[in-house]
């Protein structure tokens, strides 16, 4: 991690020796990795049990049945993919040939008004019910007396209860969409039936748990799916008779249920995580102080301001960054982007001119030789330590899928691994490492 400046004679003493500063307080060790995998475990478990009125756990887990369609041959079901800030709706149909495969896909994203996220709640129910509109519309898909299935998810906090009740239980991100106490089954249904839509809801849940449902079914080895985007979450499935708190003797102890386990609240309720002077100016400053400790470390949201804090504080210190530079720009929180890590991580140039030609874009700074090779190793560190947690936290995820010795797939995605890959490379090595001493097998995917 340190190799990109520890040997340049581009440097001054004072900005190798704030470096070096900065790569220690980031660095975390081997021994602290397996203690965060131990209480992540432990914290996985304490989740499924009943209250018992000792602590309660800081992560939900909260179950969702999954019931497999008994036939799909020919038919068309639909999806509604709601993002948490609102900006984006995607509608999707599926298409199923006679034996039940997927014939074809059709998908359509669609931009709601700024003035339909900042009103009452309604408006952008009713704008969700104008999307489906659209979409059937343009896809020929309104039939006279057929009825389409349409699966919901979105990408906030939800508490799921029977039939479509879902209801958002936080706004969790910095730019979030607030429909906290929002039913949003509810309100999604009322909205379809005043457009008079030929939909009905089947399902609303959230949007990790989609992405562990359709792991399963394109792999039905798949048992866990984990979410890298402005927010941080993970799914498995697991046995109803480990869900205690679900026991029942209407229910088959042998069935599996997914369980959202809202992973990027790990760590906010004690030390677990370790936290350094940045990362707290980071939660001090944020919408929710104190909360989802994970996702702050390790989520596209949050990436890209760690390292702004850090480029402020060279800054302060007249370590960076010519005398009288227009710095208004960077100094403007979260200007810094989490998409511009990875150009300037990979940026091999001798002169690396990639930084330089994004800090002239976007903030209007010329970098020095030495600027540059600062701004791509604060880069480097703290992306590296957002892979080593990360790998952390899925080790103990597998190994609480895998507690009835069976071969745990991984789905990973989310924009933060698409944009990019050093950094889903490092997460799936960390992972892996930290397996190594226990006997479960894993597969990444």
């Amino acid at each position: 991690m340190l190799a990109s400046y520890t040997a340049s004679s581009l440097l001054s003493e004072e900005q190798r020796a704030f470096l070096d500063e900065v790569a220690v307080s980031f660095t975390v060790s081997d021994e602290t990795l397996n203690t965060i995998v131990t209480r992540a475990h432990a914290e996985l478990y304490r989740g499924l049990a009943r209250s018992d009125g000792g602590r309660a756990s800081e992560l939900p887990m909260s179950p969702t049945f999954v019931r497999q369609a008994s036939n799909l041959a020919n038919r068309v079901s639909l999806g509604m993919a709601i993002e948490a800030s609102g900006r984006r709706i995607r509608i999707g149909s599926v298409h199923f040939d006679a034996s039940g495969a997927v014939k074809h896909k059709h998908t359509q994203v669609f931009s709601p008004p700024q003035s339909e996220l900042s009103t009452a709640q309604a408006r952008f129910f009713d704008y969700a019910a104008y999307c489906v509109r659209e979409f059937l519309q343009q896809h020929n898909l309104e039939h006279a007396g057929v009825c389409l299935p349409l699966g919901v998810t979105i990408g906030l906090p939800v508490h799921t209860g029977k039939g479509v009740q879902c209801s958002v239980s936080e706004t969790a991100k910095e730019d979030s969409l607030d429909l906290c106490g929002s039913n949003v089954g509810r309100r999604l249904c009322d909205a379809m039936l005043r457009g008079h839509l030929p939909v009905h809801i089947t399902s609303v849940t959230n949007n990790v748990v989609s992405a562990l449902v359709a792991a399963r079914f394109q792999d039905p080895g798949a048992c866990v799916a984990a979410t890298f985007n402005h927010g941080v979450n993970a799914a498995y499935f697991e046995r109803l008779g480990n869900v205690e708190k679900l026991h029942s003797a209407e229910h088959n102890a042998a069935s599996e249920v997914a369980v959202n386990t809202e992973i990027g609240r790990f760590g906010s309720a004690g030390n677990a995580l370790p936290l350094t002077m940045w990362d707290r100016r980071v939660d001090r400053e944020s919408r929710n102080p104190r909360t989802r400790a994970l996702e702050k470390l390790v989520a596209d949201q949050y990436l890209g301001e760690i390292v702004r804090s850090l480029i402020t504080d060279f800054i302060d210190r007249q370590l960076l960054f010519a005398p009288n530079c227009p710095v208004q720009a960077i100094s403007s929180a979260y200007s810094f982007h989490s998409a511009y890590m990875a150009p300037i991580i990979e940026d091999e140039s001798a002169d690396l001119v990639t930084v330089d030609a994004l800090f002239a874009a976007e903030f209007g700074i010329r970098c020095s030789p030495a600027d540059r090779l600062v701004i791509r190793s604060l880069c480097e560190i703290v992306a590296a330590r957002a892979a080593r947690l990360s790998g952390a936290v899925l080790a103990a995820l597998v190994l609480k899928a895998s507690t009835d010795n069976r071969v745990v797939n991984v789905a990973l995605g989310g924009v933060l691994f698409d944009i990019n890959q050093k950094l889903l490379d490092d997460t799936t090595a960390a992972m892996e490492q930290l397996l190594q001493t226990h006997p479960k097998q894993v597969q990444t995917k």
